[in-house]
């Protein structure tokens, strides 16, 4: 998880934030890719912008759809540093239960995986 401070209409991922992780997986999207991102306990969509002509990059741009969820935000904690991570999507896997399905074992069956995956 990493944080940043709120201060503008787009995300600079490269300036903005301190886990270089969720910066790399920023960078490598490609332009118009959307991903979502809690920001501050908030689920908010972004879309991957290419870099500006002389080079200035706008690396994530808010999804009109949730333009008034994140206008709220910045205006209710702007100037603040605020946690921000990857919300886990479709096909992608969370770590807590990750370690779980090691950890209980006893539930990887083919029955279960046929009854649970796709959930």
């Amino acid at each position: 998880m990493g944080r940043m401070i709120l201060r503008d209409e787009a995300l600079l991922a490269g300036r903005s934030l301190d886990d270089p992780a969720l910066v790399a997986r920023i960078l490598a999207l490609p332009d118009d890719a959307a991903i979502r991102l809690r920001v501050a306990g908030e689920a908010i969509r972004f879309r991957k912008r290419p870099d500006q002509a002389g080079g200035a990059p706008l690396d994530l741009e808010v999804d009109p759809s949730d333009a008034p969820a994140w206008a709220a935000l910045r205006r209710r904690r702007r100037g603040e540093e605020v946690p921000v991570e990857a919300e886990p999507g479709r096909g992608q896997v969370d770590p807590y239960l990750l370690s779980l399905s090691m950890t209980l074992d006893e539930w990887n069956s083919p029955e279960d995986a046929q009854a649970y995956d796709g959930l």
